[in-house]
């Protein structure tokens, strides 16, 4: 929450991101009397080049655990349905 803040601020509401449905640039006060034109430009060339990140990749040894952790559990289950089966 901003109190007591004089700042020209600029608001960009076309984002064409997924995520961001507006940005809120706050001017610095040396660049106040810029052109207003000018100012939108700068700020939606930088909302432009910002993107998602990119996803994170994962390691062999990560997927190989994945996997091997879901074949134990399948056959974890496997093996109580055979057991509840014969029980019952």
């Amino acid at each position: 929450m901003l109190k007591g803040v004089n700042r020209q601020i600029l608001e960009v509401t076309n984002t064409e991101n997924p995520y961001f449905e507006r940005v809120i640039f706050f001017v610095k006060p040396e660049y106040r009397n810029e052109e207003r034109s000018k100012l939108k430009r700068e700020a939606e060339a930088l909302c432009t080049a910002v993107q998602k990140p990119p996803r994170q990749k994962r390691t062999k040894k990560e997927l190989a655990g994945i996997i091997t952790k879901g074949v134990l559990f399948t056959l974890t289950g496997m093996a109580l349905s055979y057991l509840l089966y014969a029980i019952l």
